[in-house]
């Protein structure tokens, strides 16, 4: 029977007594309907999965015992940042998931020309932590026990200080010749741009060429923005990562 695994922000020690939110109380008790006794597994983002225990039925309040913690091996020998074109609220939700699912370590969300989302500074902020519970939901149903940062919002043009300097960049273009198989590649670190709904225009594919992002092909049809990411992130684990 699989084990319920939820995420607790605060830290955590063998042998100590704890209490889990009102949310995840409510779903364990309320939702899963468990019992006293029930084992689940927290964890907090440190690389280690918590076992415990239930000590009561409280729906708002759950008391829970940590008994052992064991170091969890879940992340890709690849370290893959997307830097992922703002797209309406349920494809950049879908992207999201799906990317931290298949092993993503750092999602950049960027504002590009053709964007077809134009966010005030206070959606943003409410848009970025929704995010995060986003990433954080598909590390309990996955099993990873890393949380992949997500960044603060911002313009394709300011990306520069954000990447990796031996970073391998790509930046999938229908239009271009070459495609994921013809690279020989030998970082351990990927880049990849997926523009938003609306495409790239011709400064942004400069900038990126500019700041050494190769173009790439994937297949002779035209994925959606929220397909691109988590299609071309499985690619590149299946080519070089996990697999």
């Amino acid at each position: 029977m699989r084990i319920t695994r939820l995420y607790y922000s605060e830290q955590l020690k063998c042998g100590e007594t704890t209490f889990l939110d009102a949310n995840a109380s409510s779903h364990l008790i309320r939702v899963l309907r468990s019992k006293q006794g029930t084992a689940i597994i927290l964890f907090n983002g440190d690389g280690f999965d918590y076992s415990c225990k239930t000590l009561d039925t409280n729906p708002k309040k759950t008391s829970v015992i940590i008994e052992s913690k064991e170091q969890v091996q879940k992340e890709s020998n690849l370290c893959i940042t997307l830097i992922q074109g703002l797209s309406r609220q349920d494809r950049m939700e879908a992207t999201i998931q799906k990317s931290v699912e298949l092993g993503v370590n750092k999602i950049i969300p960027v504002i590009c020309q053709r964007s077809n989302s134009k966010l005030v500074n206070e959606k943003k902020v409410k848009k970025l932590e929704h995010w995060r519970k986003v990433a954080i939901s598909a590390c309990e149903q996955s099993g990873r026990s890393i949380i992949p940062d997500i960044t603060e919002i911002t313009s394709l043009n300011d990306i520069s200080s954000l990447l990796s300097e031996h970073a391998h960049r790509l930046n999938l273009n229908p239009a271009a010749t070459t495609s994921l198989k013809d690279i020989d590649n030998n970082h351990q670190s990927i880049e990849l741009l997926i523009g938003p709904e609306g495409g790239l225009n011709d400064n942004e594919t400069a900038f990126l060429k500019k700041n050494s992002f190769v173009d790439i092909r994937f297949g002779p049809r035209i994925l959606r923005t929220e397909t691109a990411g988590p299609a071309v992130i499985s690619a590149l684990q299946t080519l070089w990562g996990d697999f």
